[in-house]
């Protein structure tokens, strides 16, 4: 491009001394023109109008004093009829002449010239007559000339101005372009100047940048010299023209055996040119794309023979239009090495850090289960006849189950937390109830250490707050156990104060004081990390250490930090605030659980088989039908429904669709094409989730009606009235009919189960929950691409489906038999994310059931100290 700027300064100047001879040429043009002054001849014409109109007046006035005198003569008459014609062809000359079209254009100038030719044109009748009709029109020429005599003079002027106009226009013209010109040319004297400033600073530059090539040059061959990775520059043809002593080094050629050999079978071991390497190198060499420079990795060979993973980076390089390459080449042997050790030592501490989750996972859950199910046994247990001894017993077990399910809990919930699956759930709530909730929890422990425990506002009550009501129970339920752990025979008091502010946001600031043992100032920052405790001795107070860990976590999780001020000896202070807002509304109150209705003995009773693999919704379709006076068989899967449905005979059958070894479909097949003893009785579909299409497909395999989950008591009572109906008139079954359902309902199971039972059943339903989502999260089933993996995760989004419906739990109901709808559809892009949408579902949904629960315990102490 540099060429460009000498040509660029000649086409300029070129430019200027053009216009300048231009311009020049324009001003003679103009001078020689006012030296002819044709403008002189015709403002002389026009004048002329105006004198020979007046000697044409003149010689009408003569006539006319002639013919009074009686002396008038045919000479006279001539003269006049030659002054007519005089003045008629000065008049013509504008009419024929292009040189005044600009006056006709003009229309003043067109006005009079009408006016005059009009004048002309009624004249000329009496100048062509004879001499007498002349004669006798002498008065009437002489009146017609004195009108057209103003008409004429302004006529004359009007050319006359115009013509002046012209003129001192051409003289302006002439100035302007003088000036024009002078102006070019003193512009072109200044760029002149100013170009030969330029040439002498660019000389001298030009100096200088020789000087700075020379040096840089200089230090280009030092560091070429001194670099580490080999240099090699060749030409198009891939011949070596330089070697850097880096590359004598690297491949252990000389300079001067490597100059002017082929590169490529220099540094390239036999047959590497066709690997991916050698393939990457020569097609970079053959077309170079301009600014892009990708590393190759291929593999080079010294002079020995030996070969070693190199690194090679190609520049395109252009020396006065021929274009050269610079390879730059490193050994990269050690790099490899620590790669690769670097690569195994990653893979070893992934595979221990998904080791120890998936076993912290696992065994949360498998342990949970039992744990689950040997409380809710006790619960159960608690419901029949004790004595003394053995309810020491059964307090014995169920304190031990719950510390332990405590502990199963904290582990379970670092999980979450590792696993990114813990969410907040935003809902109104009273802050009051949550620490109402918190003592009543706690009342019992804290006496049994003798300690006094109670809570009060520091300030205006701040109720109701929109927040995670759930997540602020397990901090302050952590912190006042912990404080219930090391205080004996003292205090243990709650502090809750609304800090000031303006608006609906406030922070708010819970204190947990305690007259216990205290913390040393050393320890105070380190209980708050996982797995730690104060005292880790044999003689320690029981836990994990994990407690104020996930206190920590949910504090900041919820916006909000957590600390404690403590003496050793004296007691602690833990304190924590929280951003909260004041919530519009209050909460609606969780309504008391009904008592479960009596037992009524029907028209006829029924005998009922319910196939269910599900525990939960066995145990309350169990419930509920023997609550309508009706006796029900129970099996766990269809495999056995067909069984006993062949060995005995039943009223109805409710048979669940989705279950193991036979599902609900394949049974009622087997029963109706059997000759069992129930082949031709009623068999209601019971199902969580059905589609529109597949509810003829269960009518085609023998089904009589659907029983759509979650089970809705009504629907079940007038599904069985129906069929004692049915069979007193022998007509069908009427089918249920369900409708649209709340958002949580626990009426749902129509308070058939309550107490110990009820609570049994909800954590079994949270185990369940629980359970699934870290399935989902975990990818315990396996990629979903496969068959399998996709199939028992249907199941248990199934089976979880179920459950959801069967307590209440609507909305996660609902989401639950949208991905199933959808995966049975084809679509499995809502499987593969069901961790991420069901996370902060399940978790509002086990806030409110869990919230529920405890408005439900709560009552019953209250029942139980009023009574």
């Amino acid at each position: 491009m540099r060429w460009l700027r000498p040509g660029l300064i000649v086409l300029v100047f070129a430019l200027a001394l053009g216009l300048i001879a231009v311009m020049s040429v324009s001003v003679m043009g103009q001078l020689r023109a006012l030296r002819t002054a044709s403008s002189d001849n015709l403002q002389w014409t026009l004048a002329q109008v105006d004198t020979e109109f007046l000697r044409y007046h003149h010689a009408i006035e003569e006539a006319r004093i002639d013919s009074m005198q009686g002396m008038l003569s045919t000479a006279d008459l001539a003269e006049l009829r030659t002054r007519f014609d005089i003045f008629y062809s000065r008049i013509d000359t504008f009419r024929a002449t292009g040189t005044y079209a600009k006056l006709r254009d003009d229309a003043e100038f067109s006005r009079a010239f009408a006016d005059t030719s009009a004048a002309l044109a009624q004249m000329m009748p009496a100048i062509d007559g004879p001499d007498d009709a002349l004669e006798a029109s002498l008065p009437t020429l002489d009146a017609a000339a004195e009108r057209v005599a103003p008409t004429v003079r302004s006529l004359s002027l009007i050319g006359l101005a115009e013509f002046a106009r012209q003129s001192d226009a051409g003289r302006v013209a002439v100035t302007t372009m003088l000036m024009r010109l002078g102006g070019v040319a003193s512009v072109l004297f200044v760029a002149i100047s100013l170009l030969a400033v330029s040439l002498l600073r660019l000389y001298r530059l030009s100096e200088t940048r020789a000087d700075e090539r020379a040096v840089t040059a200089a230090r280009m061959r030092t560091v070429i010299e001194t670099s580490l990775d080999g240099i090699i520059l060749c030409d198009r043809r891939g011949r070596i023209i330089e070697f850097s002593p880096a590359a004598e080094t690297i491949f252990g050629h000389t300079a001067a055996e490597a100059k002017g050999r082929d590169m490529l079978g220099l540094i390239l071991p036999p047959g590497a040119e066709t690997a991916p390497g050698g393939l990457a190198l020569a097609a970079e060499l053959r077309d170079p794309l301009p600014g892009v420079h990708d590393r190759i990795y291929l593999d080079g060979v010294r002079r020995d023979g030996t070969t070693f993973p190199a690194e090679v980076s190609v520049r395109l390089a252009d020396a006065g239009g021929r274009r050269l390459f610079v390879l730059f080449i490193r050994d990269i042997s050690v790099l490899k090495q620590a790669e690769a050790a670097l690569t195994e030592a990653r893979d070893r501490a992934v595979a221990g850090e998904k080791a120890k989750a998936d076993f912290v996972a696992v065994m949360s859950h498998e342990m949970r289960t039992p744990l689950n199910g040997l409380l809710g046994s006790i619960s159960l247990l608690r419901d029949t006849g004790l004595d003394a001894r053995q309810r020491r017993y059964v307090d014995t077990v169920e304190l031990s189950g719950r510390l332990l399910s405590g502990l199963v809990n904290d582990v379970l919930d670092l999980s979450k937390f590792e696993a990114g699956m813990m969410v907040l759930t935003r809902a109104p709530f009273q802050l009051s109830r949550v620490l109402d909730d918190v003592v009543s929890n706690q009342r019992e422990l804290a006496r049994a250490h003798g300690n006094r425990l109670g809570w009060s506002w520091c300030g205006a009550p701040f109720d109701p707050c929109m927040g995670d009501a759930a997540k602020l129970r397990q901090v302050l339920l952590n912190l006042v156990n912990n404080a219930t752990k090391f205080t004996t025979d003292g205090e243990i008091r709650i502090e809750v104060e609304a800090m000031p502010g303006e608006g609906g946001l406030r922070e708010v600031e819970v204190r947990v004081i305690d007259t216990g043992a205290g913390i040393a100032e050393a320890d105070q920052e380190r209980i708050f990390r996982d797995f730690e405790m104060v005292d880790s001795s044999y003689g320690r107070q029981g836990g994990t250490g994990l407690g104020l860990g996930i206190a920590r976590r949910l504090v900041e999780l919820m916006g909000g930090e957590i600390g404690v001020e403590s003496t050793p000896g004296e007691g602690s202070l833990f304190w924590l605030r929280l951003p909260l807002e004041r919530a519009e509304t209050a909460p609606s109150e969780a309504r008391s659980p009904r008592r479960a209705p009596r037992k009524r003995a029907p028209a006829q009773r029924l005998s009922v088989l319910v196939v269910e693999d599900n525990e939960i919704n066995r145990t309350l379709l169990r419930e509920m039908v023997e609550a309508e006076g009706h006796i029900v068989t129970e099996a766990v899967n269809g495999r056995e429904g067909v069984e006993r449905a062949a060995a005995a005979r039943f009223d109805l059958i409710l048979m669940d669709v989705s279950m193991p070894v036979l599902d609900g479909r394949d049974a009622t097949r087997e029963i109706r094409a059997g000759r069992g003893a129930s082949r031709d009785v009623p068999i209601v579909g019971v199902t969580a989730h059905a589609l529109p299409e597949e509810l003829a497909a269960f009518r085609e395999v023998g089904m009589t009606d659907i029983l759509k989950k979650p089970i809705d008591r009504p629907a079940l009572v007038r599904l069985l009235a129906g069929t004692v109906r049915a069979m007193e008139a022998e007509v069908p079954a009427v089918p249920a009919a369900p409708g649209p359902e709340p958002l949580f309902d626990p009426e749902r199971f129509g308070g058939m189960v309550s107490g110990a039972a009820l609570q049994g059943l909800f954590e079994r339903f949270v185990t369940q929950g629980d359970g699934l989502l870290g399935d989902l999260a975990g990818g315990a089933f396996g990629p979903m691409t496969e068959a399998t993996a996709r199939a028992a995760a249907l199941a248990a989004v199934h089976r979880c489906a179920g459950s959801a419906g069967a307590l209440g739990a609507l909305r996660l109901q609902a989401v639950l038999q949208a991905i199933e709808t959808a995966a049975k559809r084809g679509d499995d892009a809502p499987l593969a994310g069901a961790a991420e949408t069901l996370a902060p579902l399940w978790a509002g949904t086990r806030a409110e059931i869990e919230g529920w629960l405890a408005a439900q315990r709560a009552g019953q102490a209250a029942g139980q100290v009023a009574g």
